[in-house]
Formats: C-alpha cells, structure tokens, sequence
C-alpha cells in the first residue's frame, strides 16, 4: 500500500518552481521534516494578528503590537517589513470579513491543501464592493508571476464552488512588496502542467 503524502500548497509550488536535482532534495527535505508544532510556524504569531484584526475590525495600526512580544531575533529583523508591508496594502481601505473556504486537491496518491487565510469585503466609496478569497505570501523572494499564476490556478479549481458569489476573486498577497496578484478569469491553463508535477512529486516521493 502506497504512503499516504499530504503537503500544503506552498511545498507543492516550491517543487514545481524547481529544476534537476532541486527537485528531488526538495522532496526529501519535506519527506524527512519533522511532525508540524505551532512553534515551528515562523510566521504563525503575525498571520494570527492579521486574520483577528480582521475578524474583530480592528485598526491596522494594532498589528504593531505584534512586535512587544517578539522574542526570536530573526522575527524582530523580519516582522517589521512584513507588517509595514500589509499596511501599505490596506491603506485608507475598507474591508469587511468573509470566512474563506479550503479544499484539499488529491491526484496520484498525493494530497495538496489549498488554504486561503483571508477573505475579504473591500467596499468601495460609490456603493459597491470587490470581493477576494487571499493566500498570504510571507516569504522574502518576490513571489514571480508564473508562481502566482500556479497557485490562482488550484485555487480557482478547488474553491470556486464553494463561493456562491459569482463575482468574487481569488488572489495571493505578496505582503512584503503590498503586491495583489488577482485570479483574471477562470481559466485553467497551468492545470496540466500542475497535473505533471503532483504525479511526478509522488513518484520522487515513494522512491526516497
């Protein structure tokens, strides 16, 4: 019976952005990861000050507070950039909460979990309004096109029919660069390359 192999969407991305021997040692470090602990997540107390400031409508300037607590000298050097970053995004902005919605995308023996953290209600100043589903990009590369494009992808094919609203739009959020990449239309043109590449991690996978 073949192992059961469940990474999350930015492992899967991170692989299919890879060449040659990258791609394989990039299996083998998730492979030999160990168990997930809230301790290992770097970037957990910011993405939870992010997704309360917008639950409970708080001002932006709250995310601030963040850094008292902070004890790693990485995430003092680090936090800072990142929240002036989705501050910058959120500018003199209005927005309303939307629980997003998650779905796991399993092909080839392989389960890839497509979770958005945010979803948002940006009213606009002449009544109307835009409405996003957001992944969060915290890392310090610049998230490229053809990534952010991946991602939409997946995203668009796994969660689209759990949104009633036929005019929301689902996004990545380069938080560091205040970058909105946004989903236009609901083609599905990288799928067959993402296909390739979920197939081909499984493989590399039940071969370490």
């Amino acid at each position: 019976m073949a192992e059961r192999i469940e990474i999350s969407l930015t492992d899967f991305i991170g692989f299919v952005n890879k060449m040659g021997n990258a791609k394989l040692n990039h299996v083998k470090s998730i492979k030999d990861r160990p168990e997930y602990e809230p301790y290992m997540d770097f970037y957990k107390p910011l993405r939870e000050a992010i997704l309360k400031l917008h639950k409970k409508n708080q001002k932006k300037e709250v995310l601030d507070t963040v850094l008292e607590g902070l004890a790693d000298d990485k995430k003092k050097r680090c936090y800072p950039d990142l929240i002036d970053g989705y501050k910058k995004f959120l500018g003199r902005k209005k927005f309303e909460w939307i629980k997003p919605p998650k779905k796991d995308w399993k092909i080839g023996g392989i389960t890839i979990t497509i979770n958005p953290e945010i979803g948002l209600e940006e009213k606009k100043k002449n009544g109307s309004s835009n409405f996003y589903i957001i992944k969060l990009y915290f890392k310090e590369d610049a998230l490229k096109k053809a990534q952010a494009d991946q991602i939409l992808t997946l995203m668009e094919m796994q969660l689209r029919s759990k949104v009633s609203e036929p005019e929301i739009k689902f996004a990545i959020l380069d938080i560091r660069r205040s970058k909105l990449h946004i989903k236009q239309g609901q083609e599905l043109k990288e799928l067959p390359l993402l296909k390739g590449e979920a197939n081909s991690f499984a493989t590399m996978w039940n071969s370490l």
